[in-house]
């Protein structure tokens, strides 16, 4: 018997994929208050449980469907594990019967927009896409999708990995590393160890220069390497310089001219020339890559203008949920800041125990001031602390009300929490929702 442990999008998705598959399967959720009735109803051959897992089920389940927000290291998954059930996740599941071609992409930063920039390239040049994982439809769901993809492309985290052993991939990337889930990994090489699982078996495996030597990739694998210095093979991909313009390149072929691109700032031409890596296998054309660069206007609270106040830009990047991200986002304003201007930067939450101090030399060249908010607020003070001005409010539409006196004209009001959102809000979409709709409506009654 199969269990379905977790029961939130992924684990959802496993209990339609195993019902159209005509498994047998049980199904549990640690969490006492959730409401199962609908579940129930949709699931009615199903046996379910929350809270505690049945002991009468550990010799019954010889198969394990682990939702990636469970650790394997929790007790009763241990128990299972010693029991003899196979703990694997819905990606495992996905890699057994999937038969089209799969882009495989991680990193600390910048999987979505990648995510997105390869679905929307290989769709420009033709190719039927089924786009999914950690990001939009779950995996399994494209699987149950009557269309004939030809490709898939797949945002996958670390804890997705953690239960992946099989994934076969055309081409796959570690896009960077940086500090992110320390209160779920013992250590920042345990992490690593999780994304380089993408590589395991993969066509072709796209690389960022400046980590070879955290990431190991057989020496068999065929690779590409990319950063934003001219490619050192013909193979690789850089920047290089013609007629006095920058332009995205393979080894010495100009490609996409980075004044061309509506988002071109250092980390948009980082996972434009990482997306372009990808789809390698696939033969996109440069025309296709210039005219996608051209339109992309990035996602969803990811680096995402909200209003104008008094001369100073109110950003939203709520999806600046790691130090990575949020470090990313403060050099990509910060050096466009005009003589006099300073960057505002809104932070806090849940910090998953990183090491925010990374964040104050950039915050030291650019900030004005730091607001923090929300549970760990007092940790990122303590790491930001002679770097600039630093103030600790209760909340975040505390903090945007004294942005509101602090910034000047020519400012960037810098949202990017660096942290998880769960201590006050549902999740990073919530929270940036949020922000934006107290900006506007901020804005609205001073002009009322």
């Amino acid at each position: 018997m199969d269990l379905v442990a977790g029961l939130g999008m992924s684990g959802e998705s496993v209990l339609r994929y195993l019902t159209a598959c005509g498994e047998r399967m049980c199904a549990f959720d640690t969490r006492e208050n959730i409401d199962l009735s609908e579940l129930k109803q949709r699931f009615a051959q199903v046996s379910f449980a929350q809270g505690q897992l049945p002991k009468a089920w550990i010799k019954q389940v010889k198969r394990v469907i682990l939702s990636p927000g469970i650790a394997r290291t929790e007790p009763w998954v241990v128990q299972l594990a010693q029991a003899g059930a196979e703990i694997i996740g819905d990606i495992e599941l996905f890699a057994r019967s999937v038969s089209a071609p799969v882009i495989a992409i991680t990193g600390s930063n910048g999987k979505s927009s990648v995510t997105t920039l390869v679905s929307a390239c290989l769709r420009a040049e033709g190719y039927e896409v089924g786009m999914g994982g950690n990001i939009g439809i779950a995996a399994l769901d494209l699987l149950l999708d009557e269309r004939d993809y030809d490709v898939f492309v797949l945002e996958l985290s670390s804890f997705q990995l953690e239960t992946t052993y099989s994934l076969h991939s055309a081409s796959s990337v570690v896009l960077n590393i940086s500090e992110d889930h320390m209160d779920r990994y013992a250590h920042l090489q345990a992490y690593i160890q999780a994304k380089n699982t993408i590589y395991q078996d993969t066509e072709l495996a796209v690389v960022p220069r400046g980590y070879e030597d955290a990431l190991w990739i057989t020496q068999a694998t065929p690779r590409v390497y990319f950063d934003l210095s001219p490619p050192r093979s013909a193979q690789d991909y850089g920047v290089i310089m013609r007629d006095q313009q920058a332009w995205l390149a393979r080894g010495d072929e100009p490609l996409v001219a980075v004044a061309a691109m509506r988002l071109n700032a250092p980390h948009h031409q980082l996972n434009a020339l990482a997306a372009m890596a990808l789809c390698q296998p696939f033969a996109v054309s440069a025309a296709t890559f210039a005219k996608v660069l051209a339109d992309f206007n990035g996602l969803a609270h990811r680096t995402q203008w909200v209003a104008q106040h008094q001369g100073a830009d109110w950003i939203d990047d709520s999806k600046g949920t790691n130090v990575g991200a949020t470090l990313a986002a403060i050099e990509s304003f910060g050096c466009q800041l005009s003589d006099g201007a300073r960057l505002i930067l809104l932070a806090g939450g849940v910090g998953k125990e990183a090491d925010f101090a990374p964040l104050a030399p950039a915050l030291a060249r650019y900030g004005r001031c730091a607001l923090l908010y929300g549970r760990d607020a007092p940790v990122l003070a303590q790491a930001l602390q002679g770097a600039l001005a630093i103030e600790q409010v209760s909340t975040l539409f505390d903090a945007i009300e004294r942005a509101m006196v602090l910034a000047q004209p020519g400012d960037v009001v810098l949202f990017s929490p660096a942290c998880a959102s769960f201590d006050q809000f549902k999740n990073y979409q919530d929270r940036g929702e949020q922000f934006a709709r107290a900006v506007k409506a901020r804005l609205a009654r001073e002009e009322a």
